[in-house]
């Protein structure tokens, strides 16, 4: 049986048997014809990335009106890599593709252990807006 003294100042793995497979969507930075900035975003053809996280739906709202309903939901993914490209605005899909796009709706969390500096996960907030 292994404890979490058993990871302490042995990198920062940290195995995860319950995560399941996620896709990053980065969109790609559009040069602005006139000033040659990079000032727009390409979600045509975004970068992706791979890689694996268990998710935790924290809440959800239903949001109905006489025109339209509207349901927003936040979830938090964990990954056992800290060191994962993860940023705010980023979009993220389930693998296999389940239909739900999440998007990064704040700074990934990459807490630290104060005595040994273990980094055992990265936590990264989500939400989704539908309707």
């Amino acid at each position: 049986m292994t404890s979490v003294l058993d990871y302490l100042g042995h990198g920062s793995s940290f195995s995860m048997p319950g995560a399941t497979k996620w896709r990053r969507l980065r969109a790609r930075k559009v040069d602005d014809p006139y000033s040659g900035e990079q000032a727009g975003e390409d979600w045509s053809n975004p970068e992706t990335l791979d890689f694996t996280g268990a998710l935790a739906s924290s809440s959800s709202m239903r949001t109905p009106d006489g025109l339209r309903e509207q349901i927003t939901s936040a979830a938090y993914l964990t990954s056992p890599d800290p060191t994962l490209d993860i940023m705010p605005g980023d979009r993220i899909q389930a693998l296999p593709d389940d239909g739900r796009r999440w998007e990064v709706s704040g700074y990934p969390s990459r807490d630290a252990n104060a005595f040994t500096s273990w980094q055992p996960t990265v936590e990264i907030p989500l939400s989704e807006y539908r309707g």
